[in-house]
């Protein structure tokens, strides 16, 4: 009876436009419940290996919101969609990931507040609506009062994603936070809300129904009482009748739809808007109308009378949403002339005539480090207008951010953070190694499998690159017998073949028989393989199956339409993974996105499912074993759907029995699973926060290397030459960690006493010509790892052949495996002399003696120092 009086009084306040919640809401959020286990599991991991950062920064990253700070110059914040928040303090020369250790990792947007800018507002959850498998919730509003050096999660965590905040311009407690709500189901807690205690309680100010949320959100700097906020029908669909925008004239107590004259149709989609800084009846309005044709869909209205009638202000077409105007809708006004707008889509349009004419802004474009991609990235999401110079521009883009000094005549390209946001990666098998990847409209890279080092380029580069800077990459997947064939694929099934000395490739996308009754059908990420029998033989899935016995040059079509379960609520768009076995040539996987899962024992003659017992969600990744023909591993991710459970499977007959392996892992979404190459008892899962090893097939699973900040795992593979664990993310970019230490530990079991691993060989930075100078980019570091089978205070030392220790180094080290990795550097030195420039004395070449010393703990291990003998450039 308590429950449903409680329900009654929500319903009754929702209808009234005003419900009240406390800084702890009632309401369980599964993405703050995981993150306490994931928490947990980080305390206790006993994996206490580094993961060290490849980059890439080249091609850079989607940015879903930017600010700066006028009162102190140089001061910028850039929010990548999953990528954390990154803040400069000097023009973007270096940045620091701000958002750190938080429970949420996608972000919809930031707001500084104008009255105090060391006030951070912080939305979380992406504003992208795109069902790709990567768009990231969050878990509610925080708020940084010390310019993110501290931040606090002040409320709304059912919110999943927010479009927008608006901090009142005087008053940096009070704030509005437009809603989008869950995007893939329905729910209340969507719509407006507002603070006026900084967080502490919130009111449901604004409230359509459970398939409208509030998109933007603006207060009018003339008149802090004056509102606009657009409301944008965005579940199931992109468009519908409630999407329009309303007005408040009372801060926020009391809204009135304003719709005289402004699209109102069952097709209206996303809405943006601007209000004047010296009129508050001023507005101007960005619309995705869906009630026309989606091409002609953008159009800009404006009101001169605070919403009581709008007009649309130009008569030629604005071209700038061919058909994907749900992605943006943004648009802005000068601080200091309400006649002067921009408006943000694929491509940004600008006026200085009230939005009579509306020309595109492209511009000359400059990247901080080497790129070739020479226009301005296309999909624009976010644009910052400095106040006290609307010359000073900052643009979010999927390309990354971009900074103008003159209305975007031209553009310094800042890709300096390592944010990538991967679908795939693999590796090839030079020496030293390159890894390849796919990425959300970067296109795809390559480059060495080295430690990225912020002052110095990179290394990596495009393989291949469209005409507008970008371009979404895919499965990226080098010939293992000739690196120069690089095959590469874009959206919905298209792949291509390139021959890398040429820079030419050709179109292999397979075609169905002439004749055929069926229809292809691809998932946005289209997987693809080269078989592990024959580097000759490729394998290509959609709803059905394609093999490939000469590079894609034919095909043969080798299933029926595996779309098609015997379990309705599995019908599919199509694959969402495939594999081969690599015991079996012929022995095929393949899973949808809906849980179907398909096998063949005889290269596509005969398939037959075995779903049963697998949940109806996205198949992402299928692992055979190479210990066991039968078994396999396959892990499923539900966050199209807003479920965010893990879903880990094995079967020890080709699928028909699943038994799940989520075991202790946090309750979040899966990604990847990944057999270890020597040991079939050792797996590894990439997880929504992070990469997980298992020890015993599953049964328990430990967090791998738990400095690893936060972030979704898209992807493993093993460079099984070097034993290297090589993990894609999307936000952060790429990152390896070496599996010799695990693997030499877990060869016959738990470890039974202390070890020392076997350390490689270091090498030197190269000396430079004339002066005998290091050449820093070349530094690397050696990594000292060892197993303590308890916790202490220890002494790491190297000595030389003498005796003599050059280097020392004290360390609280843990039980389990501990690793330090040193620079070679034995010395720093200082000197007031004005040529001076040996600041750094290193090792010589030799072999070290390596000591792990410590409380009944004597370890040691050699070390042999090398002087490169080539320059690296």
């Amino acid at each position: 009876m308590k429950t449903k009086t409680i329900l009654t009084t929500l319903i009754i306040l929702l209808i009234a436009g005003t419900c009240f919640f406390s800084e702890a809401q009632d309401v369980r959020s599964p993405l703050l419940e995981s993150w306490k286990q994931y928490q947990k599991l980080k305390q206790d991991s006993r994996f206490g290996l580094q993961w060290i950062s490849l980059g890439p920064v080249m091609n850079s990253a989607r940015v879903e919101a930017v600010q700066a700070d006028p009162s102190h110059p140089g001061t910028m914040y850039v929010a990548f969609g999953s990528g954390n928040l990154w803040k400069t303090t000097n023009h973007g020369l270096s940045w620091k990931p701000i958002f750190e250790n938080q429970s949420a990792l996608g972000i919809g947007d930031i707001a500084l507040a104008p009255s105090d800018p060391d006030i951070i507002w912080l939305g979380s959850g992406e504003s992208l609506k795109k069902a790709r498998n990567f768009t990231m919730p969050g878990t509610g509003v925080f708020r940084s009062e010390d310019g993110g050096r501290t931040w606090k999660n002040v409320g709304l965590p059912d919110s999943y994603h927010i479009g927008e905040i608006a901090v009142h311009p005087e008053n940096p407690d009070i704030a509005f936070v437009a809603v989008l709500g869950h995007f893939w189901s329905p729910n209340p807690n969507r719509g407006l809300f507002r603070t006026t205690d900084g967080g502490k309680n919130w009111e449901h100010v604004l409230y359509v129904n459970e398939r409208t949320g509030a998109n933007d959100v603006v207060i009018a700097p003339s008149d802090p009482e004056t509102i606009y906020v657009s409301m944008w029908e965005n579940n199931p669909g992109i468009f519908g009748k409630d999407s329009g925008i309303y007005k408040s004239t009372d801060g926020g107590k009391t809204w009135s739809r304003q719709k005289n004259g402004f699209p109102d149709g069952p097709k209206t989609g996303r809405i943006g808007l601007a209000v004047s800084w010296s009129d508050p009846d001023k507005v101007y309005a960005l619309v995705d109308n869906l009630n026309k044709k989606p091409r002609l869909a953008a159009e800009v209205y404006r009101t001169l009378d605070g919403g009581k009638s709008w007009k649309r202000t130009h008569k030629d077409e604005l071209m700038i949403f061919p058909g994907i105007g749900w992605y943006f809708t943004d648009c802005y006004v000068n601080t200091r002339d309400d006649e002067e707008i921009y408006t943000l889509g694929v491509r940004m349009a600008h006026s200085s005539d009230g939005g009579k004419t509306l020309k595109l802004v492209g511009g000359d474009v400059f990247h901080l480090f080497p790129n070739p991609a020479d226009p301005l990235h296309l999909d624009h999401c976010e644009l910052w207008i400095d106040p006290t110079n609307p010359n000073h521009l900052l643009l979010g883009n999927d390309g990354g951010l971009y900074v103008s000094y003159d209305k975007g005549d031209s553009w310094l390209h800042y890709n300096n953070i390592p944010a990538g946001e991967f679908y795939d990666i693999s590796v090839d098998n030079q020496d030293p190694y390159n890894v390849y990847g796919g990425t959300q409209d970067d296109s795809s890279v390559f480059g060495p499998a080295k430690e990225w080092k912020p002052k110095f380029a990179d290394g990596w580069k495009y393989v291949w690159l469209d005409a507008w800077s970008g371009g979404d990459g895919c499965y990226t997947v080098p010939d293992p017998e000739d690196t120069n064939t690089v095959y590469f694929s874009s959206q919905n099934g298209a792949i291509m073949r390139k021959d890398m000395r040429a820079d030419r490739s050709v179109n292999i996308r397979p075609r169905l028989p002439k004749g055929h009754a069926g229809k292809l059908s691809y998932n946005f990420i289209t997987p693809y393989i080269i078989s592990p029998h024959n580097h000759l033989t490729l394998y290509h899935a959609g709803n059905y199956v394609f093999k490939s016995l000469n590079r894609g040059d034919s095909w043969m079509l080798i299933s029926p339409d595996l779309a098609k379960s015997e379990y309705k609520e599995k019908d599919s768009t199509g694959a969402g993974a495939v594999a081969e076995s690599l015991l079996v040539p012929g022995l095929l996987y393949a899973g949808t996105d809906r849980g179907a899962f398909w096998v063949t024992r005889n290269d596509g003659i005969k398939w037959t499912e075995h779903s049963r017992g697998l949940p109806n969600r996205y198949i992402r990744s299928i692992c055979p074993s190479r210990f066991s023909e039968a078994r396999v591993y396959v892990t499923l991710t539900g966050i199209n759907d807003d479920d965010f459970r893990k879903h880990l499977f094995v079967s020890e007959d080709y699928g028909k029995i699943w038994r799940s392996i989520a075991s202790n892992l946090p309750d979040e979404v899966a990604y990847v699973i990944l057999e270890d190459p020597t040991n079939e008892n050792i797996l590894y899962a990439g997880m929504y926060r992070g990469v997980y090893i298992s020890i015993d097939r599953g049964k328990i699973w430990s967090l791998l290397g738990p400095e690893m900040a936060a972030t979704a795992i898209s992807d493993l593979v093993i460079q099984e030459r070097e034993m290297d664990l090589v993990v894609g993310t999307h936000g952060r970019g790429i990152y390896k960690l070496n599996l010799k230490p695990i693997q030499n530990a877990f060869e016959n079991g738990e470890p039974q006493d202390h070890i020392m691993f076997k350390i490689p060989a270091a090498l030197l930075p190269w000396i430079n010509d004339t002066h005998s100078d290091p050449r820093y980019s070349t530094m690397e570091k050696v990594p000292i790892t060892f197993y303590l089978k308890k916790n202490a205070k220890v002494t790491i030392a190297a000595k030389n052949k003498v005796g003599k220790t050059i280097w020392s180094q004290i360390l609280q080290a843990s039980k389990g495996f501990n690793q330090v990795r040193w620079d070679l550097i034995r010395e720093k030195v200082d000197s007031p002399d004005a040529y001076f420039f040996r600041y750094y004395r290193f090792a010589t070449p030799g072999t070290y003696n390596i000591s792990v010393s410590g409380e009944g703990i004597d370890l040691t291990g050699k070390l042999t120092i090398i002087q490169r003998d080539k320059p690296v450039y």
